[in-house]
């Protein structure tokens, strides 16, 4: 009987190693999961930045240029609409006129294939506040996965070298009644364009730099 027992058993490791350590996955609990499992639904995202940059600014259109270091913070979030496509691992959004001025907005955030990952993000908006309209945008890849907090799924990049996830960051204000200001001519702006040739890049490496993306299931 013991003979026909180890058998038995020699056939149960051999067949396990052929199929590619299936069974004893199942005995044991092994193997791996990325973070979202790959079956969770995606029902909200926020991108949420703090950056320092050299700031381009004029009191006038006609007024010479001053520049000075400051942050640029932004949080893109709405807790509501938007889809995600579970094929794609994609979710859009955007909240033009949902909410006080906003206009122009847009969201987009791609996991890759093992959800441990964001492969691609983007989100730009326009809004009015205090007297001024606002432009900000963002774009980059490869953010990686940090931590789950009860619903959420946090992925981060931080410190001197967060920026160079980035291929766009736009920042520009401008006052609501014009002044001979606009979206094309603003009065406060930084931009990172590493597209364009020569590239431009007003972040300052700083250890304090961040970017979250943040998935709600």
């Amino acid at each position: 009987m013991s003979k026909r027992m180890l058998l038995i058993g020699l056939l149960v490791v051999v067949v396990a190693l052929l199929s590619g350590c299936e069974i004893l996955d199942a005995i044991t609990g092994g193997g791996t999961t990325p973070p979202g499992g790959g079956t969770t639904t995606v029902t909200s995202v926020s991108i949420s930045y703090h950056l320092d940059a050299t700031i381009s600014e004029r009191l006038m259109p006609t007024y010479p240029v001053t520049t000075s270091a400051d942050t640029v913070v932004m949080d893109f979030f709405r807790p509501y609409g938007g889809s995600y496509n579970a094929a794609t691992r994609t979710f859009t959004n955007n909240w033009d006129n949902q909410v006080g001025d906003f206009s122009n907005t847009y969201l987009e955030v791609r996991l890759n294939a093992a959800e441990d990952a964001i492969e691609y993000f983007y989100a730009r908006q326009q809004h009015g506040a205090w007297g001024w309209t606002y432009f900000n945008e963002i774009r980059g890849y490869n953010i990686p996965y940090s931590h789950t907090d009860g619903g959420s799924r946090y992925f981060t990049v931080t410190g001197t070298a967060a920026h160079l996830s980035l291929d766009r960051m736009t920042y520009k204000g401008w006052p609501s009644a014009g002044e001979g200001s606009s979206a094309s001519n603003p009065n406060k702006w930084a931009y990172l364009d590493y597209v364009v040739d020569p590239s431009i890049d007003d972040v300052i490496p700083a250890s304090n730099n961040s970017i979250t993306i943040r998935l709600n299931q």
